[in-house]
């Protein structure tokens, strides 16, 4: 799995020598999904594995993008 994603991060993308990538599982079945960064690993359990959840959180970005640019 590590070969296959390049050592990046199945989210960001990242990669780097000193950059540990966690195992995204299924903690119910055990299944992996796919190799994380720790922010994005952290990012995933903070959102609690609800894509309305994360919508918002991309609509609530959007709207306050120009907050960014200043």
């Amino acid at each position: 799995m590590f070969d296959a994603q390049d050592g990046r991060c199945a989210i960001c993308m990242n990669k780097s020598i000193t950059l540990r990538l966690a195992v995204d599982h299924n903690h119910a079945t055990g299944k992996v999904r796919a190799l994380l960064c720790r922010r994005c690993n952290r990012a995933l359990g903070l959102v609690e594995y609800e894509p309305i959840r994360v919508n918002n959180l991309i609509l609530y970005l959007q709207n306050i993008l120009d907050d960014f640019n200043e």
